[in-house]
């Protein structure tokens, strides 16, 4: 994993300088799509994962001729997960460099502040690392290719409870992307008639977080739900695992499993986290060994990872929509593509969106951090 974000992040020289996703050279135009992704900060982690596999799957595209002969190149820029950059770049990439949409948006504030400009343009954005209830729902330019976080919320507290774990604490960072969680899964604990025993915010750009980590094991939780990502969520976890006792941890997909065994070692051992794609080493799903044979073509090593899993899924089903125009390839041929047309089954991964549903998947998982990195189910 760390040979593959190096590879990524070489390629990424600085914030406002245009990334393609080959470098191969064709005779037609390119597609442009636009991508604000985060490249600098806390969060980078999460982010240069999600685009190893996206990068992953443009390549291989383009080298096997692009879309009807023309390359797909993502222009990205960095907005160091900050919600007035992301949007000055979607203006620039819509405005500017008349990207046919935006793409792979980061995180809840991201995509918050960029949808005002897709607006203003009639364009959209595809996929995204968020699953903010916020950015849902038919009138919201956003296409999804994972499910929400209110899904993946609800299945851990169904999960906890089923196994008769009651006393639940909830952290999450002061930011739009916790204080959105934070809601799902209160509202999912008093649905299951068992309120949240202790919820408190953290601020993300803090590293220092002994204190509230001692408030949730003096409040003796059975389990702790972590709502972070990136840095943030490993700042947190590590406050916890350093107690000689503390509640079973669990959190969702974007706190960074590779990170946490990363960070954490052997302290890593024993957390569960949600996920929204299938699991990324086990090739018995089509889509998962049509993923681990990409990588092994590129000759760099790695084992992939759930982001990386992702993001491949998540171009691979946007190159699908690109195919399935009719005609010349615009920003409104694009949608329509995306919403009349058939279900897609992306090698055994199902996805569908209709004009009144722009969520895509509704595969949800759940896994166990084990010994050396590796995962348990």
């Amino acid at each position: 994993m760390k040979a593959a974000l190096r590879s990524i992040g070489l390629r990424i020289l600085a914030a406002g300088i245009a990334v393609a996703a080959s470098a191969a050279v064709a005779a037609e135009p390119p597609i442009l799509v636009g991508q604000a992704a985060v490249l600098t900060g806390p969060l980078t982690p999460n982010s240069l994962a999600f685009m190893e596999g996206q990068t992953l799957f443009f390549d291989q595209l383009n080298k096997a001729g692009g879309v009807g002969g023309r390359p797909v190149k993502v222009i990205t820029y960095d907005d160091a997960y900050v919600a007035e950059k992301a949007a000055a770049n979607a203006e620039k990439l819509l405005g500017t460099d008349r990207v046919v949409c935006l793409f792979g948006a980061m995180g809840t504030g991201i995509g918050a502040a960029m949808v005002p400009v897709a607006t203003k343009y009639d364009s959209f954005i595809f996929g995204g690392l968020t699953g903010a209830a916020v950015l849902r729902g038919p009138k919201v330019p956003i296409y999804h290719m994972r499910e929400s976080y209110a899904d993946e919320v609800a299945r851990v507290m169904n999960h906890l409870t089923t196994i008769g774990v009651t006393r639940i604490a909830i952290v999450s960072s002061d930011d739009a992307y916790g204080k959105g969680i934070e809601k799902d899964a209160v509202d999912a604990l008093e649905k299951n008639r068992h309120p949240a025993l202790l919820t408190l915010r953290f601020n993300p750009k803090d590293t220092e977080l002994s204190a509230t980590a001692q408030q949730v094991t003096a409040s003796g939780a059975q389990a702790v739900y972590v709502i972070a990502a990136g840095m943030p969520a490993i700042n947190i976890i590590r406050a916890l695992v350093a107690a000689p006792v503390h509640p079973q941890i669990y959190t969702n997909s974007v706190a960074s499993s590779f990170l946490l065994y990363k960070e954490l070692g052997e302290r890593s051992r024993g957390i569960v986290l949600s996920q929204v794609v299938p699991p990324f080493w086990k090739t018995r799903f089509p889509i998962v060994d049509e993923y681990q044979r990409a990588i092994k073509s590129t000759g760099k090593g790695g084992d992939g990872s759930y982001l990386g899993l992702e993001g491949y899924i998540t171009a691979k089903a946007f190159a699908e929509a690109l195919q399935r125009v009719k005609g010349p390839i615009t920003t409104e041929s694009l949608k329509r593509s995306i919403e009349n047309s058939p279900p897609m089954n992306l090698n055994g991964f199902q996805v569908a969106f209709r004009p009144d549903n722009r969520n895509g998947s509704s595969f949800g998982d759940i896994t166990v951090l084990g010994s050396g990195g590796k995962f348990a189910q």
